[in-house]
């Protein structure tokens, strides 16, 4: 290494888009030292660090040979005539010039190592993105926030306005669209669809590498009308695909017509794979658990899920000061149908019974089997009155319900009896589930013993 005096002195004219690189590429050499730069702007980012630097600066760039004692190495950034001009008959000697073609040389060089630096910093930028959005993805608990994570990942990526994940459905061959975001258009965008031969769902899903479409009114060969009607023009669709096994699609979409490099849609394909393996394994969950809750035959909730439910709602009831109904649901005369018809038959008929309460019943109602033919509603923020009015609507909905061999039941139809208790109105505990459960009990068993097909009240006369 040179002593600081034998440094080789270097002067930058021109200090705009490309003397900063130049400048720091220089400044980097233990045996280069930068003197002085010039630039006809002062607010030039060049002369900016420049100064940070203690580097004599100058709008004028004859003052650099004016001020500075020494100077080996001259580089002429501007390609202004007159500045070569003046370099061309530039009485030093002791000064070597840099211009023309060798600073063009020089450019190339910065231009090159630059562009590699910004790739080896995008390259690791995105790097961490993967592994950041990996990182988020073993936490995700629930499938829609798994979802939510990847959709965002991907619309930064690419910096599209709008995305959106869809799961597959393999027992009815379906796409259901689980996490929408971005979308603006008049129409709602599609719920479920059908996966149809020869559709752009289908052949999304046949392929391993993401499909693409820079313009979706140049593309003829799908139906792309549901795209169009929220005013897409564009659109990046990666199957998520787990060890083989459909999974779902992944999309981004834009409102303008868009170009994509071959590195952007490789790490769409590395966040398809990423994204695949994580949703698939929430989802995976997701169905261990609802197996753990749900009763097997009739795929409401089951007694145990029931039970400890009861017990957090009448809390919460009691917390913010809020009723709440409960429902005990008993089949007529049920093992006479099923000494009739058998018990296949009878099961045909709980698990009908079961599809017609979660249609009559609200969203926030939980309905579960409490046991053989005997279910059970719970009625978060619904006092007696109202309890009831449910009730009735579920009794009539059965009543009018078509089960085969329901005409040689004693009341010549298939229906239910119901028992009505309300908290705090009957069960003043919230902490006692049994309490309330015997108080809809013993309604229950007043209607069946004033005739069946009825819903009673606790304590009603």
């Amino acid at each position: 290494m040179k002593g600081l005096a034998d440094r080789f002195k270097v002067a930058i004219i021109g200090m705009g888009k490309g003397g900063l690189p130049l400048a720091k590429m220089f400044a980097e050499d233990p045996d280069i030292e930068i003197v002085g730069v010039s630039s006809r702007s002062q607010d030039a980012p060049g002369i900016a660090w420049a100064k940070q630097h203690g580097i004599f600066t100058t709008p004028d760039f004859k003052e650099l040979f004016i001020k500075l004692p020494r100077i080996d190495i001259v580089i002429d950034a501007t390609g202004n005539p007159h500045v070569g001009a003046f370099l061309n008959d530039l009485n030093r000697p002791e000064t070597e010039v840099v211009k023309g073609m060798t600073a063009n040389l020089v450019w190339r060089m910065v231009e090159e190592r630059e562009a590699r630096e910004q790739a080896a910093k995008r390259t690791l930028e995105e790097q961490m993105l993967l592994y950041n959005i990996g990182l988020m993805l073993a936490n995700a608990e629930k499938s829609d926030h798994a979802l939510k994570l990847i959709v965002e990942a991907a619309m930064d990526l690419l910096e599209m306005a709008a995305g959106s994940a869809a799961l597959f459905d393999e027992e009815k061959g379906e796409m259901r669209m689980s996490v929408v975001m971005g979308f603006r258009g008049d129409k709602p965008p599609l719920h479920a669809w059908k996966v149809r031969p020869g559709g752009l769902t289908a052949h999304i899903l046949s392929n391993s590498q993401p499909t693409v479409i820079e313009e979706l009114e140049n593309n003829p060969k799908f139906d792309t009308s549901h795209l169009k009607d929220q005013g897409f023009r564009s659109l990046v669709a990666v199957p998520l695909k787990a060890e083989g096994k459909i999974v779902g699609i992944l999309y981004v979409d834009d409102f303008r017509p868009r170009k994509f490099t071959a590195r952007e849609l490789s790490l769409m394909g590395l966040l398809g794979a990423l994204a695949a393996s994580a949703v698939e394994k929430v989802l995976m969950l997701e169905r261990a658990e609802e197996m753990a809750v749900t009763d097997e035959l009739t795929k409401v909730y089951n007694h145990r899920y029931f039970v400890r439910t009861l017990l957090t709602e009448l809390k919460r009831a009691e917390r913010y000061g809020e009723p709440l109904g409960l429902c005990m649901i008993d089949v007529d005369h049920f093992k006479k149908f099923n000494d009739t018809h058998g018990h296949l038959k009878g099961n045909e008929v709980l698990i009908e019974i079961a599809k017609i309460m979660r249609i009559a019943m609200r969203e926030t109602d939980i309905v579960a089997r409490y046991g053989g033919e005997e279910f059970a509603v719970i009625l978060p923020k619904t006092g007696k009155d109202h309890a009831m009015a449910l009730a009735n609507r579920l009794r009539e909905a059965v009543e009018e319900g078509r089960f085969p061999g329901a005409e040689l039941q004693p009341l010549g139809k298939l229906t239910v009896s119901i028992g009505i208790a309300a908290y705090p109105d009957d069960s003043a505990t919230a902490d006692s589930v049994s309490e309330i459960i015997e108080l809809a009990d013993q309604a229950l068993y007043q209607s069946k013993s004033a005739g069946r097909n009825r819903v009673t009240a606790c304590h009603d006369k």
